[in-house]
């Protein structure tokens, strides 16, 4: 198969596809975090990845050089790598597509992974994203997307997602999401929504949402130890980050008023909601904060 190298043909039992890719749909890390905690909870194995000379501008997405045994420099490339997950208890293998969102020849790029998935029996995509909302880090974390398999109703509606009305310039989820639909792939996307003033910095609630999502739609049981210490950590420091600073406060007190606000009045309309007003300008506050959290994440790994 052009494009696509394989270390060996796995045998899957009724396979599922989950994708994330680093970039414009990965706000916070929180897609491409999940399907690594996924990976490793898992144990999953490499079996394929996409070559990325077709599919990279790499003054754009550019190679990383690491110092390894003997001071030796090795290039590591732009990878969109597969793993193979088989799940203890799950009616399910798992296909795990796990990369970075090309910035070439994209319906190639989708042709090549849906061949490939194809090939091993897949007959249902999920996607997972990350998008920066106009929602808090104090609150239960808001889910965006839909699922399109008729089998899995109930389930579907379980998850409580918002569907999204969003017009406008789409990423490769996207792209891939479409590709599905014409080939009469059942498919899906279920995006985590980072509140916009922590954006930049990986956030384990969003991420441990997305992954009990795709527990709940799928009936897996999967072990969030490790990443809910590392949501009541990340908790703590924002709220230290918050009391430390007064401006920092102010703002935050700024959205909790209007979120309450906005609450109240869908409640009084009972209308799915209404477009947020133009958020305070906080340039300076979002990055005094997203300052003090890189710091802290420092100190902890030291």
């Amino acid at each position: 198969m052009d494009h696509l190298f394989e270390l060996y043909r796995p045998e899957l039992r009724d396979p599922i596809l989950l994708a994330a890719f680093a970039g414009w749909n990965d706000a916070a890390e929180v897609a491409t975090g999940a399907l690594r905690y996924l990976i490793r909870q898992w144990g999953a194995e490499p079996c394929a990845e996409i070559e990325p000379e077709e599919f990279f501008v790499f003054t754009d997405t550019r190679p990383q050089v690491r110092v390894v045994d003997n001071f030796q420099r090795r290039i590591t490339w732009p990878q969109n790598q597969f793993y193979v997950a088989k799940p203890a208890g799950s009616s399910h293998d798992f296909l795990i597509l796990v990369g970075a969102e090309p910035n070439l020849r994209w319906k190639t790029f989708v042709g090549t992974t849906l061949d490939y998935a194809s090939e091993l029996g897949v007959k249902m995509v999920v996607c997972l994203g990350g998008l920066l909302a106009d929602v808090l880090h104090s609150r239960t974390p808001v889910l965006t997307g839909s699922i399109s398999d008729p089998k899995l109703p109930k389930r579907v509606a379980g998850l409580g997602l918002h569907r999204s009305r969003y017009e406008g310039p789409t990423g490769i989820v996207g792209v891939l999401g479409n590709a599905c639909r014409d080939r009469g792939i059942a498919s899906g996307s279920i995006w985590g929504n980072v509140p916009h003033y922590i954006g930049s910095i990986s956030n384990p609630p969003v991420c441990a949402a997305l992954i009990s999502s795709l527990a709940e739609l799928f009936g897996l049981e999967i072990d969030l130890a490790e990443l809910n210490r590392s949501a009541i950590r990340f908790n703590a420091q924002v709220a230290t980050a918050i009391a430390n600073d007064a401006d920092v406060a102010a703002y935050v007190r700024q959205l909790e008023d209007r979120d309450q606000q906005r609450a109240a009045e869908q409640h009084a309309s009972e209308e799915p909601g209404h477009p947020p007003a133009e958020l305070p300008s906080a340039d300076v506050v979002v990055r005094e904060l997203e300052e003090f959290l890189r710091r802290s994440n420092q100190d902890d790994q030291g």
